[in-house]
């Protein structure tokens, strides 16, 4: 019995102990298609992980119930529960993140999971939702540290200044390069309905394989391609009303005549009683009568010239498709966009067709060609800003528009805004671009490929410009014409861009281990011509350069020329995708340095460790789908100056007096120094960089901090006066960019609600560390502070009274009570305390934008979609002058909101004392009180998007349809000048001219079948 016993107990302990005894789980993790090395296998009872190795295989101890977890970026973790099998084979299946987006690079793509170098990206989905007529400012808002600025609305001419990471030279171009398709393009000329995709490469990793193309960064567009499957059409359309943002309002005839009268007053000038009571009988009448153009001028020379509302439409059509052999997708597009004043419009037509074929199973050719050709129109007199700018400053009581007699009217001594706009000719330009380029890509072994490229490019302008002189009369008198000849100009000019490319790249995974060696070699030569002929004196309307006044005529032309070669390599090399590296270079020679200098090396290297792969951050795998540090170091180069700038040129049309007659020979005559010792500008760039994704994609963090050093930059320094010449360049500057910048997002959906936020970021600090102690005499190149930096006085309210006035620094002694009253900052022995001159100006502020950021919102419910977008800056230092700023400059108007001036009763005005111009120079001088923050913030675009129910569409034979209604710059928040929009950029003879940036509605559709 006891024996028995014994032995039962001894049974059930062995049972016992076999029930709960640990194994080993063999097994192999794939994701269908190949295995996977390095997927973490935890053990969620023991906490013991294991990696995959290169054959996806692992081994684990287990125990009878215990739950193992596979988790790997970029794919779905899988929990199972060990329930003694011996073997396992799991697949896991990918995970649809941002993580494994395909992204343009130079010359190729990359896993975004995989990238080292800082890029941002985006797709032409994203871009086509904003109804906009350039490219470039589809982009803006869209990616931290690229800065892009509209600065005009003139159709034509309404594409964005872009800059990014700041400015990348002084005397060169400070703008990307941009390739479309691998080929050097005007980003704006590119239509936006046949983007795929668009890449920017900001810091030298990512850039320096293009070498001295790259200093200002690189802008990457692909176009659509066609796929596999049956033919596909779709139709894309939008109708959009334009208005102005923001615009000065002038003051009536009375309102002027009665500020004219103060600012007399105001200044102490003696105005006798016939000449005030005059003065005032004209007020009063101009107050309560209204204008009969003969004896009353009240002319609303804004609403006679410029239109309240412009129209524009875009149409799109393409048809894709493809087989086994051949895939193609084409693409046809018309832009009309009409101006603000009659006789200026832009239009555009834009056609593509990409097609590939596949000559064998590793041989394809693709084919890219793309016709586009533009037409603008504007007045023959002035440019359609220049006569925007002269409506909304012209004085009301000069003339009528047109007057009774049917002339136009004189106007200021004949020039007249309206006639201008209506009927002084025209200047009609016309730009035709080819690109034919033309790739075969053999793949005869795995991993090994070979390119071969070849594009032609061709860009040709034609131009005419055409004045016709406009009667003038006034009160019943014809005055004459203006202009007082007509002129005829026609011109021509042509680009060739010749481009070649050899590249060949290998890849090879072992164990885990990945490398990719890439070697191209590219050319590209550039020839440029042009000539032109003009006349005047034509007869009968007949105006063709045939006819007109032989005397007169002239003619010109030109040629340049210059060529590039290049070498380029790049290494990319990753450890189980955890540990990456990726080295590039690039051999840049250029045809615009002599011999000796021609030849530059831009080379790069950049690293990133994927610290989410790593066995310790296995617990955070289920919630962190990447966490990636990055860090890179770079040369980029620049060599965009102009041709031959090295070489001593001389000019003709220069005259001598020669022998004891002194008679006049033509000559020629050297008119620039040379350096023939000049150089590549060179851009030294770091940068360091984290990447987060969570949540499964729905949360992502991109952050980068940079420093960018532009060195050897080419400059020009004063020479004396006597000299007689221009100063030759010189390698001998440098200039810094720091900054930083922040992408956030995320994006979530709850039953057929699905929202998401993205936000961006970013700052910029630019400083001139070197110019050799030339800083120039305008101060807009000083060591220590901003190219193009603003510096003036600082302003200390008004005079008060003539006490204040004696006591204080002042400009002049033309100071009175309601004048500015500034600080005296120098100080020393011999100084006048009461005197200020030019060492009392000071540095105001950086006219760069400063912490520019982007909010996107999106929405989607059923079958309607939204999307709202923010943009603004909070921080950009702009002076507004002449006629923006100063009342009655130049002979203008004034505008309603400088009414609010000096007086007694108004001791702290908007504007001082008002008094007439040529007393008013000591109040408008560049000081902090005129310096304004242009910082905004601008409801940039709104969508409300409906997409028919898939099974109503069918029934109409269509694929999809959709209808949406967008509307951009809807308002803006600002304390900026009142009239004018802080985004705009100011200039011109006068001062303060520009062409309003529009504010647009639209109505679009989108249909494929």
């Amino acid at each position: 019995m006891k024996r028995a016993l014994t032995l039962i107990l001894f049974l059930i302990a062995v049972s016992s102990t076999c029930l709960y005894a640990q194994t080993t789980l063999k097994g192999k993790v794939s994701d269908n298609a190949s295995p996977l090395p390095g997927v973490s296998v935890i053990n969620n009872n023991t906490k013991q992980v294991v990696i995959t190795d290169q054959n996806g295989q692992f081994q684990i101890p287990v125990s009878q119930g215990n739950t193992i977890t596979f988790s790997y970026i970029g794919y779905v973790s899988k929990t199972i529960s060990y329930s003694n099998q011996t073997s396992l084979n799991l697949v896991l299946d990918a995970a649809s993140t941002s993580l494994d987006e395909m992204v343009v690079v130079g010359y190729a793509k990359q896993k975004k999971a995989t990238l080292t170098g800082s890029v941002s990206a985006l797709s032409g989905e994203e871009i086509g939702q904003r109804a906009v007529a350039s490219l470039s400012t589809a982009l803006q808002g869209k990616m931290a540290g690229v800065t892009i600025q509209q600065t005009s609305g003139q159709p034509g001419a309404d594409g964005s200044n872009i800059r990014i990471r700041g400015i990348g030279s002084i005397n060169s171009t400070t703008f990307p390069l941009v390739l479309v398709d691998g080929i050097e393009t005007d980003i704006n000329q590119v239509d936006m309905n046949v983007v795929e995709s668009v890449s920017v490469l900001k810091d030298a990793a990512s850039a320096s394989i293009y070498g001295s193309r790259a200093s200002n960064g690189v802008i990457l567009i692909t176009t659509k391609r066609g796929k596999k499957g049956d033919v596909k059409t779709t139709y894309a359309g939008y109708t959009t009303l334009q208005r102005p943002t923001n615009m000065p309002d002038p003051v009536s005839a009375w309102e002027y005549l009665q500020a004219e009268l103060n600012s007399l007053d105001n200044a102490g000038v003696s105005v006798s009683p016939t000449q005030r009571e005059q003065q005032l009988r004209l007020i009063e009448q101009q107050r309560t009568l209204k204008p009969d153009n003969w004896n009353r001028y009240d002319t609303d020379w804004k609403a006679e010239t410029i239109k309240d509302n412009a129209f524009m439409h875009n149409h799109n059509v393409t048809v894709s498709g493809g087989g086994e052999k051949i895939s193609f997708f084409g693409s046809g597009s018309f832009l009309g966009q009409d101006g603000l004043i009659v006789n200026n419009n832009y239009r555009r037509t834009n056609l593509l067709l990409n097609a590939d074929a596949n000559l064998l199973s590793w041989a394809k050719f693709s084919l890219n060609t793309s016709l586009r050709e533009s037409n603008t129109l504007a007045p023959g007199v002035n440019t359609p800003k220049s006569i925007i700018n002269k409506a909304l400053y012209m004085l009301p009581t000069l003339s009528a528009a047109r007057e009774l007699d049917g002339n136009w009217g004189y106007g200021k001594n004949g020039d007249n805004p309206t006639a201008q706009a209506y009927d002084s000719g025209e200047q009609k330009s016309k730009g035709t671009e080819t690109i034919v380029n033309g790739t075969l890509t053999l793949t005869p072994i795995a991993g090994f490929e070979v390119l071969g490229q070849y594009s032609y490019r061709t860009v040709t302008g034609r131009g005419r410009s055409l004045i016709k002189p406009y009667t003038v009369s006034l009160k019943g008198n014809v005055l004459g014409n203006y202009p007082a000849q007509d002129d005829l100009t026609e011109s021509w000019n042509q680009t060739i861009r010749n481009f070649y490319r050899l590249q060949t790249s290998y890849e090879k995974t072992i164990n885990k281990h990945f490398a990719k060696l890439l070697v191209g070699y590219q050319a590209e030569d550039n020839t440029f011509t042009s000539f032109f002929g003009s006349k005047n004196g034509f007869e009968l309307g007949r105006y063709y350069l045939s006819n007109g006044d032989g005397a007169s005529a002239t003619s010109g032309g030109g040629a340049t020329e210059w060529a590039m070669m290049s070498g380029y390599a790049r290494l990319n090399y990753n450890y189980a995708q955890k540990y990456l590296l990726e080295v590039n270079g690039r051999y840049d020679g250029s045809s615009r340095f002599t011999r000796d200098n021609r030849w530059g090396f831009f080379p790069s290297v950049s690293a990133g460790w994927v610290v989410s792969q790593e066995s310790f951050m296995a617990k955070t795998q289920k919630f962190i789908d990447q966490l990636k540090l990055r860090v890179s170091y770079g040369l980029l180069g620049n060599q965009d100056i102009g041709n031959y700038p090295y070489a001593a040129t001389v000019n003709t049309g220069y005259g001598y007096y020669l022998g004891d007659g002194k008679e006049l020979a033509t000559g020629v005559a050297q008119v620039a120094l040379s350096n023939s010792n000049i150089s590549w500008e060179t851009s030294k760039q770091f940068d360091v960089g984290i990447d987060v994704a969570m949540f499964k994609d729905k949360l992502t963090l991109t952050a980068d901090y940079y420093v960018k050093r532009i060195e050897d930059m080419l400059l020009r320094f004063p020479l004396p006066y006597y000299a007689g010449m221009q100063p030759a360049f010189s390698n001998a500057g440098s200039m810094e960019n720091k900054g930083w910048e922040i992408a956030l997002g995320y994006k979530n959906k709850i039953n057929e609600f699905n929202y998401g936020i993205t936000v961006s970021l970013n700052d910029n600090r630019n400083k001139i560390t070197d110019l050799r102690g030339q800083n120039s005499q305008d101060r807009t190149q000083v060591e220590g502070y901003p190219n193009g930096g603003v510096w003036g006085y600082l302003s200390d309210g008004y005079f008060q009274s003539w006490e204040d006035v004696a006591n204080s620094p002042k400009l002049s002694g033309s100071a009175r009570p309601g004048f500015v009253k500034y600080k005296k900052i120098y100080s020393g022995p011999g100084v006048d305390p009461l005197l200020l001159d030019s060492r009392d100006i000071v540095y105001l502020g950086d006219p760069f934008p400063h912490y520019e950021y982007g909010v996107t919102l999106t929405a989607g419910w059923k079958n309607f979609d939204f999307t709202a977008f923010i943009q603004g800056i909070g921080q950009r230092s702009a002076f507004l002058s002449g006629v923006g700023l100063k009342p009655f400059a130049n002979g203008a108007n004034l505008f309603r909101h400088q009414l609010d001036y000096w007086t007694p009763e108004n001791p702290n005005a908007a504007y001082p004392i008002l008094v007439p111009e040529a007393n008013a120079n000591d109040n408008f001088v560049k000081s902090d009180k005129w310096v304004r923050n242009a910082n905004y913030t601008r409801l940039k675009n709104v969508v409300l998007g409906y997409t028919l129910p898939k099974a109503t569409a069918q029934k109409l034979k269509l694929s999809s349809l959709r209808l949406y209604v967008s509307a951009q710059n809807l308002f803006t928040i600002s304390n900026f000048y009142d009239g004018y929009d802080p985004e705009v950029s100011y200039g011109g003879s006068v001062g303060g001219e520009f062409y309003p940036i529009m504010q647009t509605y639209t109505f679009g559709l989108n249909l494929s079948f």
